[in-house]
């Protein structure tokens, strides 16, 4: 085994700190040492050479008091000279007592400013000394053979100044004295440490030798080299560490041997073990791979069920609507409406089936589009009451809405329809006497979305508490015996609580069987810049005759609402007797008819009466089942029939039109009127219809030729293409799944013919998977109708599609534009479109898989990771051309950094919905045909 480089180190780390605790205090006390024998030196030699200064000055002051006297010029240069002798001295110069220079010798002095004082003066600079004494003269002559004392003073005071004398003493020469002195000092220190650095080296490596023996040894017993470990010797002072030393290794020796025993043991355990999980992960990953087949098989199976179920039900529809026009038979025509609902609740169950489908998979993707909620729940209200209500079962249908609730949202209109279907249809079926109502309003608001809340309230027979827990599981029941009232597959309630969930609401239910249920649901939609049409009050009075006091309440508030003052009867006789007193005020009357003969024929009495007699206009409110076409005398008699739950903008337009039949007419039948008027604009153009089957192809053509639409028909794909190579259609409508060339790969090859790259083709598909409807569109279709497909449906995809001017590119492009920009995909590898397209497939694969992380971030509030994977979305992005992802990517990472999850959801569920916009739109990119053969 290769030693360490590092296993010596405490033992290096002991050495060098015994070394540095002797040498430490030797080296400072040497160098104390030094710098006192330094100062000390320094401070002598400058004080000698002041002192030494200081008493030239004074003599020569006083040895030249009688040369100036006397202006010996001799003497004075004789003084001067033996005082300039002296080797420290480099100027000397003599003043007399008018401070003029009288003598001078040596170096021109370094100060040429001088200041005579009266006494002696000295003053060190850098690197000289200037000194400078007054001479005085004093007259010791004496005026008689004694002296007193008072004489003496006197002869002290006749003392005069003569001059002064000025000498400049040179320190260089006691500089280097300072480092010769300083060298021979640094000098014995560096010698004197040395030798104790070389002596306490020796001593710290004699004094842990013992140590890094010890050291070494417990090294090799941590390695496992015990025989190593016992070879050791230590100085006789460490026998006792020695011998237990040995003891230790010993132990160790024999517990190594036991541990290398138990890991052979368990070594073998692990690879059985091993051996049994390599047979469980085969195992696995079979099932898997079988799982994810199945998945595959039911995702097959699924369409092949929509396809097969779809396709016939298409003609039925088809067909029972055409038969609908010309039955006038009361008996038949009931016949011919049982079939439609009939098909209805089948197309509702194959729906249900395949939205769970779509929920297990996560493949359920919400639209957007603008909606009116109010009139989504009247038409709601409308085909439910229609399809489940019976004579026996008349209760109130009742839409609720707060007055601060707007009318238009952006958000899934279909699918907040088929919650509200869902939940409204399980209340009226389970309620058999009241009513059932749907309250509206809004829980939270902010200037981008609104969270509302629904109440759907009945007085049916309610729920046993330990039932409640049932309602949200697939295909389970309240009731699960076979001789339960009430049927259904058990799934409706599931995915309404996935499509709440998916809106970010949640739903919960009370009941009581003794009251009735309440569904309670919220969902998130957001604002419409569309304002709702305020209606001008219409100022009219009228009487109703509505035996619900609770639908009277409510038709009463409403028409209030609207301008209309209303006169509640409670009986035939009492409107009789209503309209022969006050006939001149009322301008209308508003009466319920109950389907059974009686009700009938008195509401046809009453009609004649009061429009015979009075002229006063009536409308019908008929109560399901009844419907329109049921009455078609009262029809003529009557202003208006409207089917109840009547909805608020039929009953006004209805009130506002008394007085205008044909105007009223027009409004009563808006789909039949809007259907006339798109046969009149599609007339003429000529329409190839492919398809497998012979009945939908007879279908399309019994709805197009008698509008003037000539009708080609194929029955295969080769068919379609032989024919479009001799003749010129306006438009193609597809059918998918086809034997030998199904619709897609038809849908290519025509886009290959000149004449046929921008000609109109739509999919008249029984295949209803989102994925599917995007592979549709990237073989090359401008549009899909999803089968069974109604006369209004199709003639309005015909017309919309004959004005379009723009080419097929244009509308790929447009459908891409700010999703996706090839060429700058393109443009970031040189133009290699392999790169490119491997680049996005990496970037596009992961993305499902990142989305979900996102939202596990999200739910757990992890900042950090959010930001590492909305960074490595957004880094990967920017060399993909997915430039709405980048956009919405900067925008969320961003906000992470700086604002943190505040305020986050928002900007995460836009990055979120520009991801699946992308995945929903990733088979339309055009990549360029011809791919490089390299990349």
């Amino acid at each position: 085994m290769k030693k360490s480089p590092f296993s010596n180190l405490p033992t290096l780390r002991l050495s060098s700190k015994l070394f540095w605790a002797l040498f430490a205090p030797v080296f400072v006390v040497s160098l104390l040492a030094g710098t006192f024998l330094l100062s000390t030196r320094f401070s002598d030699l400058n004080r000698n050479l002041y002192e030494h200064t200081s008493h030239i000055t004074e003599q020569v002051a006083t040895t030249s008091e009688y040369a100036i006297v006397f202006s010996d010029q001799n003497m004075m240069y004789r003084i001067l000279q033996n005082a300039l002798n002296n080797q420290d001295i480099s100027s000397v110069q003599l003043f007399n007592s008018e401070q003029k220079l009288i003598a001078e010798l040596g170096k021109a002095p370094e100060s040429s400013d001088t200041n005579f004082p009266e006494n002696n003066y000295i003053k060190q600079y850098d690197k000289y000394i200037e000194s400078i004494s007054a001479i005085h003269y004093t007259n010791n002559s004496l005026n008689g053979t004694f002296n007193t004392q008072a004489d003496l003073f006197n002869t002290v005071d006749q003392r005069s100044l003569i001059g002064w004398v000025k000498i400049e003493a040179n320190k260089s020469a006691i500089q280097i004295e300072k480092y010769q002195y300083a060298c021979l000092i640094i000098f014995i220190l560096l010698i004197f440490n040395i030798l104790v650095i070389l002596g306490a080296f020796h001593l710290s490596r004699t004094l842990t030798l013992p140590i890094n023996r010890l050291s070494s040894a417990l090294n090799k017993l941590v390695k496992g080299q015990f025989s190593s470990a016992k070879l050791m010797k230590l100085p006789p002072e460490y026998a006792a560490l020695q011998k237990d030393l040995l003891d230790l290794t010993e132990r160790l020796e024999h517990h190594n041997e036991e541990l290398i025993a138990g890991i052979e043991q368990s070594t073998e355990d692990i690879r059985r073990s091993m051996d049994s999980m390599e047979e469980k992960s085969a195992q696995l990953h079979i099932a898997n791979r079988e799982a994810m087949e199945s998945n595959r098989l039911k995702s097959q199976f699924l369409a092949n069920i929509s396809h097969e179920v779809r396709t016939p039900l298409n003609a039925i529809l088809g067909y029972t609507k055409t038969l609908q026009k010309d039955i006038t038979d009361t008996q038949q025509r009931l016949y011919v409406d049982t079939i439609e609902q009939s098909t209805n609740s089948l197309l509702t169950i194959i729906g249900d089936i395949l939205d769970f489908s779509k929920i297990e998979a996560g493949k359920l993707n919400l639209e957007s589009n603008h909606f009116n909620l109010k009139t989504l729940l009247d038409d709601v209200y409308q085909i439910l009451s229609i399809n489940l209500l019976t004579k026996e079962k008349q209760i109130d249908l009742v839409p609720e809405f707060n007055q601060d609730v707007p009318e238009w949202f952006v958000g899934d209109s279909t699918r907040v329809r088929q919650i509200l279907t869902n939940l409204i249809g399980n209340a009226i079926k389970f309620t058999h006497q009241g009513s059932v109502r749907t309250r509206v309003s809004i829980a939270s608001q902010s200037p981008q979305e609104i969270t509302l809340s629904f109440q759907i309230i009945d007085t049916g027979i309610g729920i046993a508490e330990h039932k409640i827990n049932r309602l949200f599981k697939p295909f389970s029941q309240v009731d699960t015996s076979t001789t339960r009232q009430f049927g259904g597959t058990g799934l409706g309630l599931v995915i309404t609580k996935k499509l709440v969930e998916q809106m970010n609401g949640k739903i919960e239910v009370s009941s009581d069987p003794s009251i009735g249920s309440t569904f309670r649901f919220t969902i998130n939609l957001k604002t419409s810049p569309k304002l709702s049409n305020d209606k001008s009050a219409l100022n009219r009075h009228a009487v109703l005759l509505e035996p619900s006091a609770t639908y009277k309440s409510y038709l009463t508030n409403y028409l209030q609402s609207i301008g209309v003052s209303c006169t509640a009867c409670s009986d035939l006789e009492q409107m009789v007797a209503l309209l022969n007193k006050q006939h001149d005020t009322i301008d209308a009357i508003l009466l319920s008819v109950m389907p059974d003969e009686q009700s009938v024929a008195e509401a046809r009495e009453l009609i004649t009466y009061s429009t015979q007699q009075f002229s006063i206009p009536c409308i019908l409110m008929i109560q399901p089942p009844g419907q329109i076409a049921h009455y078609p005398d009262l029809k003529e008699l009557c202003s208006d029939i409207l089917l109840k739950p009547i909805s608020h903008d039929r009953l006004y337009n209805a009130l506002q039109y008394l007085n205008n039949r044909n105007t009223s007419t027009t409004l009563q039948h808006p789909q039949q009127h809007q259907i006339n008027v798109l046969q009149e604009k599609i007339s003429g153009l000529k329409i190839l219809a492919v398809d497998d089957s012979p009945i939908n192809l007879q279908l399309l053509k019994h709805w197009l030729v008698p509008i003037g639409i000539e009708v080609s028909l194929a029955y295969s794909g080769r068919q379609a293409i032989d024919m479009a190579m001799s003749e010129s259609f306006d438009q193609i409508f597809m059918d998918i799944q086809m034997p030998e060339m199904d619709g897609m790969e038809t849908t290519r090859q025509l886009r290959q013919i000149e004449n046929y790259k921008n000609t109109p083709i739509i999919a008249l598909t029984a295949h209803a998977l989102g994925s599917e409807q995007q592979q549709i569109l990237a073989s090359g279709m401008n549009a899909y109708l999803t089968k069974p497909i109604n006369e209004e449906l199709l003639l309005s995809t015909i017309e919309t599609w004959r004005l379009n001017t723009k080419s097929f590119q244009d509308q790929v492009d447009d459908k891409l534009i700010g999703i996706f920009d090839l060429e700058k995909a393109l443009e970031i590898v040189d133009g290699k479109t392999n790169i490119a397209k491997e680049m996005f497939d990496m970037l596009a694969d992961s993305l499902d898989a990142e989305k979900k992380l996102i939202q596990h971030h999200l739910e757990n509030q992890d900042t950090e990771k959010l930001i590492e994977v909305v960074h490595r979305i957004h880094g990967a992005s920017k060399y993909t051309g997915t430039i709405n992802i980048a956009r919405h990517a900067g925008f969320l990472e961003t906000h992470l950094k700086e604002l943190g999850l505040e305020d986050a959801d928002g900007v995460a569920e836009d990055f979120i919905e520009a991801i699946e916009e992308l995945l929903s739109h990733r088979q339309l990119i055009p990549w360029p045909q011809h791919l490089d053969s390299t990349i």
